[in-house]
């Protein structure tokens, strides 16, 4: 079944099982036992709308017409069909925004403009037939940039000082035989068998994106009636500034994660340096202000929907929890009219949540052990937004408010 699904897609011109399975981790197996049933791709075809009926034919050079005739021309190109099926399953669950923002970087204004749904939303769909259509390894920079939309990333700044190379940038160096060197001493520092293997570097924007996989805990799947041994693999997403003086990190591991980000640095610069996590000064007077403003619906881009208090006025000093599906202002204000106090006392809250974006976001006020009774790091859940969401949400604490407003995300070195 292999070797003849590669003979089809080589007919077709489109990637061999390799690039599904491996690059994009799509399991093809139960897709191509769909396929070898008679009719199920025309059936397919018949089920699409009009934007992706049109843009598949397009990409197929089929003549227009009606949507019934687009699908019944659809519907005799069969075996053209099996890649344009494997990129719909593909698609199943994939950041809206990481692929509208590549469609825009990628495409023809006219191709996009030809999958637009309405005035802020597209066929996400009809995008990745034209993206594909375009070029198949562009379903590779969905599938990583699908990751950063979907994470949090713990801010990290270099606590080593470190001149820049004169003769190589980093983004020139994560291209060069010195990210391998940088790997292999990671792993051999880590010594827990796993190999960390580069799969891909994206710059986007004033950024670049290092994407590492590497194997994390054992685990195993039932292939025809027998077991497959193996291990889960762990994406390792490293965003460093231009520099790499500051990398943000998403991963499942804590320690790993960072150790790769301090070994290629390390290489980098030439000499041993290490990240460790940001923090940022945030006051009690710009604290008072926020929750003053939210608590009086004063705030027209954040809706304050939750606090959660540690110390309370009630006897026993209880936890209190405040939570609404809308704004809680009005309540918090007649619980102090009623009971007590409570957005006086700023080091008794541990955290509220505001809604932006349409999203419940956690704003967490945390107490460093060296730092003044007033001041504050303030973290917010990053992970509930995308990454334009998040520049966002970060620009509008920091222009409104002052408050520069971290991950909640951390990376530790093991202690050995």
């Amino acid at each position: 079944m292999r070797v003849k699904f590669n003979e089809t897609m080589t007919k077709v011109g489109a990637p061999p099982a390799e690039f599904w399975e491996n690059d994009l981790e799509l399991g093809v197996e139960d897709i191509l036992r769909r396929i070898a049933e008679n009719g199920y791709l025309a059936e397919w075809a018949q089920g699409l709308d009009k934007r992706r009926t049109s843009v598949l034919c397009k990409n197929l050079g089929l003549k227009g017409g009606g949507l019934d005739e687009r699908r019944a021309a659809l519907a005799g190109r069969n075996g053209t069909l099996t890649p344009y099926l494997l990129v719909a399953h593909f698609s199943r669950g994939k950041s809206h925004a990481a692929i509208e923002e590549l469609a825009k970087r990628s495409l023809p204004p006219d191709v996009v403009e030809s999958c637009r749904v309405g005035e802020e939303r597209y066929d996400i769909l009809a995008l990745l037939f034209a993206l594909f259509h375009q070029d198949s390894e562009l379903l590779r920079d969905v599938f990583h940039l699908d990751k950063i939309h979907r994470t949090g990333f713990a801010r990290m700044t270099m606590a080593t000082e470190a001149r820049k190379p004169e003769k190589q940038s980093f983004q020139d160096f994560l291209h060069s035989e010195g990210v391998t060197q940088a790997l292999d001493t990671a792993d051999d520092s880590l010594r827990d068998g796993h190999t960390s293997e580069l799969r891909d570097v994206i710059e986007l924007d004033d950024r670049v994106l290092v994407f590492v996989r590497r194997g994390q805990r054992p685990e195993h799947i039932v292939r025809d009636n027998r077991i497959v041994h193996g291990h889960r693999p762990e994406w390792i997403i490293l965003d460093f500034e231009p520099g790499a003086k500051r990398v943000n990190i998403a991963s499942k591991s804590i320690n790993e994660s960072l150790e790769i980000a301090n070994q290629l640095a390390s290489v980098y610069f030439g000499k041993a340096v290490e990240y460790t996590n940001e923090t940022e000064v945030t006051y009690a007077k710009q604290l008072d202000r926020l929750l003053s403003r939210l608590c009086n619906g004063k705030d027209e881009t954040l809706e304050w929907v939750e606090l959660l208090f540690g110390n309370s006025p009630l006897d026993g000093a209880p936890k209190i929890k405040i939570s609404a599906q809308n704004a809680i202002g009005p309540a918090i204000q007649h619980f102090e009219t009623a009971v007590g106090g409570l957005l006086g006392h700023l080091d008794c809250i541990e955290s509220i949540k505001v809604r932006f974006a349409k999203k419940r976001v956690s704003v967490i006020f945390e107490r460093e052990e060296d730092y003044e009774d007033d001041e504050f790091v303030v973290r917010y859940s990053d992970h509930r937004l995308n990454v334009f969401e998040r520049r966002k949400f970060e620009n509008y604490m920091r222009d409104e408010y002052g408050i520069p407003i971290l991950s909640t995300e951390k990376r530790f070195k093991k202690e050995s």
